[in-house]
């Protein structure tokens, strides 16, 4: 997966991954949040190590549900009672459920770690 990060004007860190989803999802359900990326990455440890077979992790956006093999982000857009009530501009796809492997998402968030971190 390709994907760039960078920090805005008020140095937050923004990713920009080849699938949107998985760059709002790092910059907004997780963002610089150290705990939760190091939950993240020893779920994805227990899945390598067969010692889980399948695991969910729920954001405020987002929830990814993660197996050996595979990973799912669905949209979640809690608070909109319906597509007619998300904000102008928003592009829906119902439901926004995109995917990636589990070592893409591996690779991925141990470079965000590493963004954030600098």
């Amino acid at each position: 997966m390709d994907y760039q990060f960078y920090r805005d004007v008020t140095e937050k860190a923004v990713a920009e991954c080849e699938i949107e989803a998985f760059g709002d999802w790092l910059s907004h359900d997780l963002g610089n949040n150290h705990s939760k990326i190091t939950q993240l990455l020893d779920i994805i440890e227990r899945l390598e190590n067969q010692q889980i077979k399948r695991e969910k992790f729920k954001g405020q956006d987002y929830c990814l549900h993660l197996n050996q093999d595979e990973v799912e982000l669905e949209g979640l857009f809690v608070g909109f009672a319906d597509v007619d009530e998300l904000p102008e501009g928003t592009e829906f796809e119902e439901p926004l459920l995109v995917g990636c492997g589990l070592e893409d998402l591996k690779n991925l968030l141990l470079a965000w770690q590493d963004f954030v971190d600098s």
